[in-house]
């Protein structure tokens, strides 16, 4: 796990938490379908800038004996790392999947490039496929994976950390008396601060979810809001193409072609059994629910993560 960071100016993190969720910063959402000029050469640039402000980064914020050797990462992060690597072993290339970033597609296109039809396979079923055929990490010994991790091309595509929160809460928690992450979360959720001193919660409200991330442990979050920093350990694993959720499929699709792989004609589209509306377009009504102190505590909660990957 990575240690956490003792940030400077935390006067003015509430007005930065509350600005991303208004803004689009940096340009990191802009529709980049206009350009005319080589894509190629384009998010080549794109790919190496980011790559070199993720290890300016690191350097930052951990000395020398503050960051993990990728065995250590490898132990710290235990099966939840290694279950969310996939690889493809003959062409040594491998990704970093998250939770909330289109992880079930790139399930899809990690099984196709291991000769795995999975066109036709369940959203919910991918998950348990890649480890059924292997293609994860999780059946190698720590120091087999940690080799192959120092010698293969490695993917992460990650999200706005507030982004993949709210996400999270749409999908798994609002409100679904039946659903499994609700008897597994919304009930306990529901005792927990429904107290003589609190309003009185009939259903895991998403000020409520966020309230529970804000108390818990990093180290317990589960993996549909684990932060990047615990699972894919960015400051101890090289990774060459890091990609954004924002502008996915151009990315996506650029990753492929720029790692060359055929048979593939394209990155898989959203799933149409997610709700219509995408998060982004909803941001501002469910944060809006907030306190300005509570984003400032999910923000830094979520520190690294914004800082490692440029979303400040």
């Amino acid at each position: 796990m990575a240690m956490r960071i003792k940030h400077e100016n935390t006067t003015a993190v509430p007005d930065l938490a509350l600005r991303v969720i208004k803004t689009e910063l940096n340009g990191q959402r802009q529709n980049l379908s206009f350009l005319t000029e080589d894509k190629s050469t384009y998010y080549e640039q794109i790919f190496t800038s980011r790559k070199r402000w993720l290890e300016n980064a690191c350097r930052k914020l951990y000395n020398n004996t503050q960051r993990q050797s990728i065995a250590q990462a490898l132990t710290d992060g235990a099966n939840s790392t290694k279950n969310g690597y996939l690889l493809d072993k003959t062409r040594q290339i491998g990704i970093c999947t998250m939770a909330k970033v289109a992880c079930t597609n790139w399930k899809r296109v990690f099984l196709a490039m291991n000769n795995v039809n999975a066109s036709k396979i369940p959203g919910p079923s991918i998950h348990g496929t890649v480890i059924n055929y292997g293609i994860t990490l999780n059946k190698y010994s720590v120091s087999e994976a940690a080799t192959m991790l120092r010698n293969f091309t490695n993917v992460i595509f990650v999200r706005h950390p507030f982004d993949r929160v709210l996400s999270a809460y749409r999908d798994k928690i609002e409100p679904k008396p039946d659903g499994h992450y609700w008897k597994g979360y919304g009930e306990s959720l529901v005792k927990k601060y429904n107290t003589k001193n609190e309003s009185v919660y009939t259903y895991p409200s998403f000020e409520l979810f966020v309230r529970h991330i804000v108390d818990s442990d990093v180290r317990s979050y589960n993996p549909h809001w684990q932060r990047y920093v615990d699972r894919c350990h960015p400051c101890s694993i090289s990774y060459q193409f890091i990609g954004h959720q924002e502008n996915l499929n151009e990315e996506a699709n650029m990753v492929l072609h720029k790692l060359d792989i055929s048979g593939i004609d394209e990155f898989p589209k959203r799933n149409k059994f997610y709700k219509m509306a995408p998060t982004n377009e909803l941001r501002d009504s469910y944060f809006s629910q907030l306190k300005p102190e509570l984003v400032q505590q999910l923000y830094n909660k979520y520190f690294e993560d914004f800082y490692l990957f440029g979303y400040i």
